[in-house]
Parts: structure tokens; C-alpha cells; sequence
């Protein structure tokens, strides 16, 4: 009889997981460096016993707290059991999992944890121990008899940490615990032992129940990749709840050092100048009660990487919040790496589907699966709740249902939707083949695209657009979409429209405020005319041009490509001048934006917003504007730091070396940034799908810009037209070029003020269109024919 490799190797860790036992934690680090959340204190049953107690910050009414301290067995912080027992009083406190949940201890036959005191500690006086868990009734819940530790442990030595043990046994033989549901236990209780008044301070780490192990077993299907400064090793767990240290050898396998211990099942290995450019061995073990497993061996290059080399390799890196770290039954993008495993946020989405498009082209994943992911995205998109065809900012991604992104905004969001709306051009553009996936693609986006109400959010008409609005509360947001921000893309998609477009006056109004948006200042030489003073939020110079392409985009407030590139520098300048002396600010660590900080969230900007905080996503999204300087931006963040700023999903979120922070999280609006505009600086990929558009080059028109429409390469050509007779008092004939060059297509006459005149389309079968311009009065106009892979512009004098 014949057996399946695979299929016996899968048996084998099954039978292993479930022979060799598992671990349950419920404490191994503090919920902030000075208090366990779900640490709580019985304050009721102190009567004249005493434990110190705390609260969270800013919640002073949920004073019943464990307290935390530094000194740790591992990690960061242990719990601080700082207390006094007298005979009239009795202290007891819950300690609970982190998230709240219960534990199926049923199986498992010990509990343990760390102890440390700095005098010697006789077991006589550890504390008492007990479990809360459900009841088998299934009614509430219910507390186990109380039991000595020191009946089952010796003297603790001074100042060393040592493991405490107890025997589940002891809790399931006794009768009296007989409504103690040891599949749903909450928590491990420690209580008084002591009545003598005595006055204790001990620390206690690693509370764990596990099932004892005579035998640890060794990982599977350890990988080992190098780069240009770090190796990553990814494996397989095949024991619940372990840790794993991965050691590694500089010298031919001479001599192993610890890396690092992890609970995780991947690790970024960030190795010593002097290993660059070698071939490092690596071994990674289990370890599960203080016990280690046979070893697994692996070996990796590292090399320098070019500097074409490095950008792909923070783009790849940064793709995988969007693969890896989306929501993975719908292909969201979340909000973040560090909140709700289902708050998908729109705007994130529609970056992390132009981020697709970079994978699909560089084939980061395969491309068919790549398509598969952007159909699961599109059907989510479809089906989610939509108001007046926008989406809103936040959703549940398991119930596709509009989630609140604050007290009145739970409908949709304008400028979320218009991030969507961009990569909607994209993917239709890009996607051109005749294959099935590719077609559903293409329908499905210029679908979505045409349902998109841009006009209702006029606010009854007004020339202006509104970012909100909401079917329970309506316009009460009451938020006007004005420049200067992030929110130039949502006027030019509103206006390139081919069903719910806006007129110009909205624009010229509600965004420049009839030219108000001009403010023209310099700052170290710099000249800007829109940015705030000192540059403002560097994302401002992103969001709208991850699909716009900057590159000689003008209009009668400003030049863009200058703007943006001065805007960029002046972050640069800013950094090197650095006016409040902040730590490590530098050419080479510099870049203010929205983004984590120590406090909460907060756009940073140069001067009147700048706490020390710098964000990778600032100088790495603004690749295209400042090169030199970006590049050597992300060698510091990656060659000098990434051990501390780099993980799985690319470079973390902000840090802040005046106040020792990093956040070692992402935000999916932070990562998409660096993924598509290193593309757009590398390829000018994602610019080219959305520039060629015709529908967006109407929207261009009818406000009056000038434009490039490819950028860095394509295919793109742009030709002239015979139009005669010209000038022309009425009828207009216009000679079409071969249907091969031209497809279907759209034309239009644009007056030199930038008004769209009159528009139409064109077949394949067609050789000449004749226009009426008997209604046009006398003057230069632009025509304009946009086909599919070629562009066609010749001028119409109109002279009666």
C-alpha cells in the first residue's frame, strides 16, 4: 500500500501537537509599562489586608488594576504584587488572558510562573492559588477551592527568578470544585496565604497552565532568505503555544549565538556589518518549558543589493500588508496591523489595488492569483453598503456593513471613495487582455467607477463638493472638501465622471476658492504656493498623484511637479536644520506626515506640528520628487536601522528617538504610499494606466490643466489632425485617423479658459465626424481625440 508523503507528514504533526502537549498564557506582558489591564484586584476583600492597585490612563474609575514593573523574567514587564496580609482582611487577585477570553484547560496538567523577590522567600509564604471558569451548568461563573504553593514548592532564593509549579490535578480530583468547567477556565487566582501582617513586594512573569513535555519537537519547513542586510527565516510550528530561538553562526557553523527568542513563526535577521556579503548557517529550536528541541539547519547569502535592487525590495516588503495582512475572506486591506482583525478601511483598499498592479507586473505573486484577490476585493466592493454609489471609510469586513469612523460619519466618504475611483482607472486600463479573469476585471471596475454619485455630494447644488454624508444623518458632517489637502484627486475624478461629473465653477469655488488657494512663500530658497508653511504633511504630495502623474501637471494656480519637489525639500532642508534639536534628524532621517506617534495619531509637519516623530512612508512615498534624497532615506531606515524600524510588512509605521518610540506596527494608508510611488519613480506604471484614461483626461481638460500623459516609458503616442475647413464659421469636418490607431474613442472641444464646450464619441467604423460650431463664439479652441493607445490634439479657429 502506497502512502502520501505529504499526508503522512501532516498525520505525524498532529499526532505530535496533540502527544507532546501545549501551553496557555494568561500573562507575559503588561498592557502598558505600568499596569495588566486584565489584571484585577478584589478591592472588596482587602478589609485591613492591602495590594497595591492602579488604573489606566485617563480611566481613573477602573482603579482595580495589577500593576507592572520593568523588572522582567522576559519581555518587558512583569506583574508587580506589591502587598501586606493581615489576619481581619484577605487580598485576592484575578489575573485574566489578555483578550478576556476563557482557556480549555481540560487537557493539560500543570500551571507555572516566574517568581522573583529581592530577599529570600520562604515557600511558607507564597501565595494561595485557585481557577475562575464557567460553570458546568452553563449559568455564570465560579470560583475552584483555594490551595498552597508552598506545599508543592521550596524556598525562593534571593534576587533570582525562579519557576513556580502547581498540579492541576489538585484542582480536578477535588470534589469540591465540581461545577469548575476546566474547558472554559478565565482566569488563575492568587490569594493570601499569610496572616501575620507581613508586608511582601514580588514580581511574577510567564504565567502559563501547559501539559508537562518529556520530549520538545523540532520545527518543519524552515526557510532561510538573505538580502542585502538581514535574513528572513520563516517555518512551522508543530507544538501549540512554544516559543523559538534562533541561533546563528558567523564562522562556517564553528560557533552558534542567540538571535533571538520569539513567539513568532517568522524572524528578520538583521546581521553585523561584518557578515555582509557571507553565507550564515542558522539554527532554530522549539522551546517549551524551558526546554529546547533538536535543531534545524538552514543556511543564507546576504549581499549588496543596487539601489534599483533596494526600492524593490521595500516595495515587496511593503505589498505583503496588503496580501498577508489583509483580511483575507474578503482581500480588504485593514485599517491597520494593531487594530480590529476586521476594520477594513476603503481608501487603504484602493491603494493596496494599485499596489495589485505593481505584484501582478513584477509578479510578486502569481499573476493569476493576483487577479483572483483583486475579483475577491471587487466583489466586496460591490456588494458592500455604498451611499449614493460612494463607500465609506470603514467597514466590517466580515459583514461587508458600513462601520462608524466617528459619532455622525457613518455613510460615505467622499474622499475614500476617491482613492478607490483612482485605482478603479487603473485596474481597467491595465487589464486589457481578452482572458475571463481579465474582462471580469475590467466590467467590474468601469462599473463600480460609473456608479459613483460625485454630483449628490454637491450638498443640494452648491459648487462644492462635501466629504460626507451619511442616510441616518445626512450632510451633518458638514465638512466642505477645500484646498489645499490630499483631496485634489476627488475633484478631478468627480469631474471625469462619465455619469455623475461636476462643471468647472465646482471646482474653481470649492477647491481654490476662486484662486484663495495661492499663498506664495519660500522657505530655505524653496518657493511653494499651496503647501502649508514649511511644507505641511507630506501625504498631501502622494494620495492624489499615486495615479495622476504630477510630471508637467498645470493649471492656473501652480505648477505641480515644481510645487511637489519643492514641498519635498523643504522636509529635507527642515531635517538638516533641525530648529528643535531633535534626536537623529538628519540628510538621512527626515520625512514629517500623517502617522502613529507617542501620543495617538497626528499629521506631523515641519514647525507647527513636529514632536520628534518621523515616518518612513513621508520620504519613501515622495521617491519621484526628491530621488537622492529618499534613497538615502531608505538606506538608513533599512541598512542603519532595520533591525529596530523594519518588519514583515516593510518599514513600520513612525518612530520617535527623542522620546525611545518605534511603533512596530503598519497603517495600509501609510504602506500603499511606498509601494506605488517607488513604482511610479522605477516605471511610471501605475501613472501610465491612469493618464491614458480618457474619461480622467476630460476631467483634466474641463478644468483647465496641462498634462503629460505617460511618464518614464509607454507606448503612448500623441498625433495631429486634419480639420478643415479651419478657421470655420459652422460645420467642422474632422478626418479620423486608421480605426487601428484610434479603437473607440472620445473627442472634445475645450475653450482656452478651460470650459469643455461640446464632447461626443466615436466608433470603429468611421472615417471623419462633422461637429456644429454655429453656436461657438469666435476664438482658439483645443480639439481632442483619445483613443486607446494614442492621443490626437489640433487646434479649431472659429472666426465669423
Amino acid at each position: 500500500m502506497r502512502v502520501d508523503r505529504n499526508i503522512l507528514f501532516f498525520v505525524l504533526i498532529l499526532f505530535a501537537a496533540k502527544s507532546w502537549g501545549q501551553e496557555v498564557g494568561f500573562f507575559s506582558e503588561g498592557t502598558g509599562a505600568t499596569y495588566y489591564d486584565q489584571g484585577v484586584v478584589d478591592k472588596s476583600a482587602l478589609g485591613q489586608s492591602s495590594f497595591e492597585y492602579t488604573y489606566p490612563p485617563n480611566y481613573p474609575q477602573y482603579n482595580d488594576k495589577v500593576p507592572c514593573s520593568n523588572k522582567a523574567f522576559k519581555g518587558s514587564t512583569s506583574l508587580k504584587f506589591n502587598y501586606r496580609s493581615s489576619d481581619q482582611g484577605a487580598w485576592k487577585v484575578t489575573i485574566y488572558r489578555s483578550s478576556w477570553a476563557s482557556a480549555d484547560l481540560s487537557a493539560l496538567d500543570s500551571i507555572a510562573f516566574y517568581m522573583y523577590s529581592d530577599v529570600e522567600f520562604p515557600n511558607t509564604a507564597l501565595p494561595l492559588i485557585g481557577l475562575r471558569a464557567t460553570k458546568k451548568s452553563g449559568s455564570g461563573e465560579t470560583n475552584s477551592k483555594m490551595y498552597k504553593l508552598g506545599d508543592y514548592n521550596t524556598t525562593v532564593p534571593t534576587a533570582k527568578w525562579v519557576k513556580i509549579k502547581f498540579p492541576l490535578s489538585v484542582i480536578i480530583s477535588d470534589s469540591g470544585n465540581s461545577e469548575l468547567n476546566m474547558s472554559s477556565v478565565k482566569g488563575i487566582i492568587l490569594g493570601q496565604s499569610e496572616s501575620n501582617n507581613s508586608s511582601r513586594l514580588i514580581y511574577i512573569d510567564e504565567l502559563t497552565a501547559f501539559k508537562s513535555i518529556s520530549e520538545v519537537p523540532s520545527v518543519s519547513g524552515l526557510t532561510a532568505d538573505g538580502y542585502d542586510s538581514h535574513v528572513e527565516l520563516n517555518w512551522t510550528s508543530t507544538l501549540s503555544g512554544a516559543a523559538f530561538r534562533v541561533y546563528a553562526s558567523f564562522d562556517q557553523g564553528q560557533n552558534f549565538q542567540l538571535r533571538a527568542e520569539t513567539a513568532e513563526d517568522h524572524y528578520l535577521d538583521f546581521v553585523p556589518s561584518s557578515a555582509k556579503n557571507t553565507t550564515i548557517t542558522y539554527r532554530v529550536v522549539t522551546v517549551a518549558q524551558n526546554k529546547e528541541s533538536a535543531a534545524v539547519e538552514k543556511s543564507a547569502t546576504v549581499r549588496d543589493y543596487s539601489d534599483d535592487e533596494l526600492m524593490d525590495l521595500v516595495q515587496r516588503y511593503s505589498f505583503r500588508y496588503f496580501w498577508e495582512g489583509a483580511h483575507q475572506a474578503s482581500g480588504m486591506a485593514l485599517e491597520r496591523s494593531n487594530s480590529g482583525a476586521t476594520t477594513a478601511a476603503s481608501g487603504a483598499t484602493g491603494m493596496g489595488l494599485m499596489a495589485m498592479i505593481v505584484a501582478h507586473e513584477r509578479q510578486y505573486k502569481p499573476r493569476e492569483e493576483v487577479k483572483d484577490r483583486i475579483l475577491k476585493i471587487l466583489n466586496f466592493l460591490e456588494t458592500c453598503d455604498r451611499h449614493h454609489g460612494a463607500w465609506s471609510h470603514w467597514y466590517d469586513a466580515s459583514t461587508s456593513r458600513t462601520k462608524p469612523f466617528s459619532q455622525n460619519d457613518d455613510g460615505g466618504d467622499l474622499v475614500e471613495t476617491s482613492f478607490v475611483a483612482q485605482a478603479l482607472i487603473a485596474l481597467k486600463n491595465y487589464f486589457s487582455a481578452t482572458d475571463a479573469k481579465s474582462t471580469q476585471i475590467r466590467e467590474t471596475s468601469e462599473r463600480l467607477w460609473r456608479g459613483i454619485e460625485w454630483d449628490w455630494y454637491r450638498k443640494d447644488g452648491q459648487n462644492a463638493l462635501y466629504w460626507h454624508w451619511s442616510p441616518n444623518n445626512g450632510f451633518q458632517m458638514n465638512m466642505k472638501v477645500t484646498g489645499w489637502n490630499e483631496a485634489l484627486v476627488t475633484y478631478v475624478m468627480a469631474a471625469a465622471s462619465p455619469t455623475h461629473s461636476i462643471p468647472k465653477e465646482v471646482y474653481e469655488q470649492g477647491w481654490t476658492r476662486n484662486g484663495g488657494i495661492v499663498n506664495a512663500r519660500t522657505f530655505y530658497d524653496l518657493p511653494v504656493k499651496l503647501s502649508p508653511d514649511y511644507g505641511g504633511p507630506l501625504f498631501w504630495l502622494h494620495y492624489s498623484h499615486l495615479g495622476i502623474n504630477p510630471h508637467g501637471l498645470k493649471d492656473q494656480s501652480v505648477d505641480y511637479w515644481q510645487e511637489y519637489v519643492n514641498t519635498a525639500k523643504i522636509h529635507y532642508q527642515y531635517a538638516i536644520k533641525n530648529p528643535f534639536n531633535y534626536k537623529n534628524y538628519s540628510d538621512k532621517c527626515w520625512g514629517l506626515t500623517a502617522s502613529d506617534d507617542p501620543q495617538g495619531y497626528s499629521a506631523h509637519q515641519p514647525m507647527s506640528n513636529d514632536n520628534g516623530t518621523i515616518s518612513p512612508t513621508a520620504a519613501l512615498a515622495s521617491m519621484p520628487y526628491t530621488p537622492t534624497e529618499s534613497l538615502k532615506a531608505l538606506k538608513y531606515f533599512y541598512r542603519e536601522r532595520g533591525a529596530e524600524l523594519f518588519g514583515k510588512y516593510g518599514p513600520f509605521d513612525a518612530f520617535n528617538d527623542q522620546q525611545n518610540w518605534v511603533k512596530k506596527a503598519w497603517l495600509g494608508i501609510d504602506q500603499g504610499p511606498i509601494v506605488v510611488m517607488i513604482e511610479n519613480h522605477r516605471t511610471g506604471l501605475l501613472w501610465n494606466q491612469v493618464m491614458k484614461d480618457p474619461q480622467l483626461r476630460a476631467g483634466l481638460d474641463k478644468f483647465g490643466f496641462q498634462y503629460e500623459i505617460t511618464s518614464v516609458s509607454s507606448e503612448y503616442e500623441i498625433g495631429t489632425l486634419d480639420i478643415f475647413p479651419n478657421p470655420v464659421k459652422n460645420m467642422v469636418m474632422v478626418k479620423l485617423p486608421a480605426p487601428e490607431n484610434r479603437a473607440e474613442g472620445m473627442w472634445k472641444i475645450i475653450g482656452m479658459n478651460g470650459h469643455l464646450m461640446k464632447t461626443g464619441t466615436i466608433d470603429g467604423t468611421e472615417n471623419h465626424i462633422r461637429i456644429d460650431c454655429s453656436g461657438m463664439s469666435n476664438g482658439i479652441y483645443l480639439f481632442r481625440l483619445d483613443g486607446q493607445r494614442k492621443s490626437y490634439q489640433s487646434k479649431i479657429i472659429i472666426q465669423k
